[in-house]
């Protein structure tokens, strides 16, 4: 059997986590309650909620509350944001080639596209 080397850029992740997730992982850390990150933020109840499971991202206002909220760099929260989205869209575009009706190596090609992008 033949194994091909596969570059760790080429790849596509299995588990994409969402920034809303290290920011629950920040709060338990620090003992922090998430209304006591609505009083440091000024961000409301819903807001904090849906940040923290998922339902909205992390824009340039929020990543610089968090900054100063919790110390780390407003471009580490936005890096965050921008490695969910791209590697959501690779994901979804992996998961449409898998079911397209196309050959194998069209197949194969397309992906190495998709990872690289």
């Amino acid at each position: 059997m033949s194994r091909e080397k596969k570059i760790a850029n080429d790849l596509v992740p299995g588990d994409i986590f969402h920034p809303g997730e290290y920011i629950k992982d920040e709060l338990d850390a620090r003992g922090i309650s998430q209304q006591d990150l609505v009083v440091k933020t000024k961000l409301s109840k819903s807001e904090i909620s849906s940040l923290i499971h998922g339902r909205r991202n992390i824009n340039v206002r929020i990543a610089i509350l968090l900054e100063q909220t919790f110390g780390i760099d407003a471009e580490f929260w936005m890096n965050l944001q921008i490695k969910y989205d791209i590697d959501t869209v690779k994901k979804k575009a992996e998961k449409s080639i898998k079911q397209a009706n196309i050959p194998l190596a069209r197949k194969a090609r397309l992906k190495h596209l998709v990872a690289v992008a």
